[in-house]
């Protein structure tokens, strides 16, 4: 049996060492520092679970410590270290940490993760161990708790699209939310809480937007569209709920909320009780 770097294997240990252990496969010796050990006393003839990685000398060394993932299998890593000449480092359970490379994060830093943030990646090995961010495809969990609408669950964003951001609850959901249903920048590995908003078979649709949000969004698109429309409008905060109603099926108070919503984005102004497009 050949060792296999970023894999776990069942090793015999072969002798002891001043500083560790050797430990052996049918055809390879492997290094096992006592550090690494889990301070087990280990006799010649035992045979151990190691994880053999690439140490910082880029040589093959062994660990009883368990890693959170392996070339076969991706996981979900805390951020422990930003460098912006580099990337992120990622806490992968042993002693060596795992780079996320910047050449593999986007382009602009402000959407890299931080520490704590938690991303969900792929383990590769070629000449050296680097982390990827995991495909759609290469996510292996498998969630047992039936999401429907309204739920909220807790996600991580994974995926930064052109058109929403893509998130993966600790359990294994997919959830992709558009555009239109967040506000402002969101980081790469980010803690969200998203409430889920539709099903279908082609896959989980969520919001990041409070559902008061949501509403108050939508009060201000029915405003701006009859704006743009049919021009001026004959109504502005003042105006009674009577005169609101017959215009549009919408509260006082939610008219109003829209309109401010609409005059702090400098997208409608007031004129003599009426409500004008800002040209």
């Amino acid at each position: 049996m050949s060792i296999k770097i970023g894999e776990t294997q069942k090793l015999r240990v072969d002798r002891k060492t001043d500083i560790g252990y050797m430990l052996t496969s049918d055809k390879d010796e492997v290094f096992l520092h006592f550090n690494e050990s889990l301070h087990q006393t280990l006799n010649p003839g035992d045979l151990v679970d190691a994880f053999l990685y690439l140490d910082h000398k880029g040589r093959v060394a062994a660990t009883l410590k368990t890693a959170y993932l392996s070339v076969e299998r991706p996981a979900f890593l805390d951020v422990k270290d930003v460098h912006p000449q580099l990337g992120v480092f990622l806490d992968m359970g042993i002693s060596k940490d795992l780079l996320l490379s910047k050449d593999d994060l986007p382009f602009d830093k402000a959407l890299w993760p931080i520490v704590g943030d938690k991303v969900y990646v792929s383990l590769y090995v070629k000449g050296k161990m680097v982390a990827k961010i995991a495909n759609k495809s290469d996510i292996m969990l498998e969630p047992e708790t039936v999401l429907k609408p309204k739920d909220k669950i807790e996600c991580y964003v994974y995926q930064i699209g052109k058109i929403g951001l893509n998130l993966l609850s600790l359990e294994g959901h997919q959830i992709f939310v558009h555009e239109s249903m967040y506000q402002g920048k969101h980081r790469l590995g980010q803690k969200e809480d998203v409430t889920i908003t539709f099903i279908s078979e082609k896959g989980i649709n969520g919001s990041l937007i409070e559902q008061k949000e949501v509403k108050l969004f939508e009060d201000a698109n029915i405003i701006l569209s009859h704006l743009i429309r049919y021009g001026d409008l004959d109504l502005d905060s003042n105006s009674s709920p009577e005169d609101i109603n017959q215009v549009f099926d919408m509260s006082k108070k939610a008219f109003k909320r829209a309109l401010g919503h609409l005059y702090k984005e400098r997208k409608i102004d007031f004129v003599d009780g009426k409500t004008k497009l800002v040209k």
